[in-house]
């Protein structure tokens, strides 16, 4: 698989993301037993990642605009791992970030079976 392949896996991500269709993304882009890990939320499954998504406390953040460049692309059989850049454009201001992805061919579709992805933050002064 390549990264203009990935590319447009993630075009269509982005597109149920900002639809507000969380469940559908869950249940086509998240593998069995999936887990998602990220700064604002403890790690979680699809189901619940997509709860959070379409909560109050997370509306903002959905609707910002977010930018993913795939970096790297690894391929082992029916695995995949991916490392991206993230850019996105939130009301507080531009934020990077980066994630990496564990991707499993399921049923003949690539899904994610582990995502990290963190952002850019200042370091505590004392």
């Amino acid at each position: 698989m390549s990264k203009e392949e990935f590319q447009k896996i993630h075009d269509e991500m982005r597109a149920l993301k900002t639809a507000g269709k969380h469940d559908e993304f869950a249940k086509k882009f998240a593998a069995k037993d999936a887990i998602f890990m990220g700064p604002l939320h403890d790690p979680c499954n699809a189901a619940d990642a997509a709860k959070l998504a379409g909560s109050e406390k997370m509306a903002a953040l959905v609707k910002s605009d977010f930018n993913v460049k795939i970096d790297d692309i690894t391929q082992l059989g029916d695995v995949v791992i991916e490392r991206c850049t993230i850019t996105a454009k939130l009301p507080t201001g531009d934020k990077t970030g980066w994630s990496l992805a564990v991707w499993v061919k399921e049923g003949g579709a690539w899904k994610i079976r582990n995502s990290c992805t963190t952002f850019k933050a200042p370091i505590p002064q004392q």
